[in-house]
């Protein structure tokens, strides 16, 4: 008994999957001449089908776990201690955490795309400056200390700790841990 199949849900992929059966059947046209041959060609599609059908259940446990880590990930990366900002080549912010929306006193949503500058001391920016020249340039961790523009509180001393990569060939991003360091800084 031949087991029934349902459609795929994609008839895109339904049409390319045609398209390739057609073109294969025209490389080689020559169909099972006897009973045996067409058994033996069900059995083999009954294999690869339950081959599928295992591969289909390991790729949906994969992507399950692949879920619960990013899931985690996220986490850990919103509410960590520290301040974490992805920064272009110009110091915009392309991605920031809860706490480093908090040390520079914005929400998460007005952050994204301000220049990291803009938050900075005008005695800090060019130290800023330098540093992101450093890390663009480096393949090594860079480091600098700055200290934030006053918007009515005292003023904060920041370390930041960068390094630049290049994820998948996109641009360049510098990824940047911030600290604050007022207090363990000398009066």
């Amino acid at each position: 008994m031949v087991k029934k199949t349902s459609t795929p849900s994609d008839p895109k992929l339904r049409n390319q999957a045609e398209a390739k059966l057609s073109k294969n059947k025209k490389r080689s046209a020559t169909l099972p001449s006897t009973e045996a041959d067409v058994q033996r060609l069900i059995h083999e599609l009954q294999v690869h089908q339950i081959e599928l059908e295992m591969q289909n259940e390991e790729l949906m446990r994969s992507k399950a776990e692949l879920e619960w880590t990013l899931s985690q990930y996220a986490e850990l990366y919103a509410f960590a201690s520290v301040g974490y900002f992805t920064l272009s080549r110009d110091g915009s912010i392309r991605r920031a955490n809860l706490t480093g929306a908090k040390l520079l006193g914005l929400g998460l949503s007005d952050l994204i795309k301000q220049r990291f500058q803009l938050f900075i001391s005008v005695t800090s920016r060019t130290i800023f400056s330098d540093f992101l020249d450093r890390v663009f340039t480096s393949e090594n961790r860079e480091s600098c200390e700055v200290t934030l523009r006053e918007n009515g509180n005292a003023p904060l001393s920041l370390h930041i700790e960068g390094i630049c990569e290049s994820p998948n060939g996109q641009p360049k991003m510098c990824y940047a841990i911030v600290s604050e360091i007022t207090k363990a800084k000398p009066s």
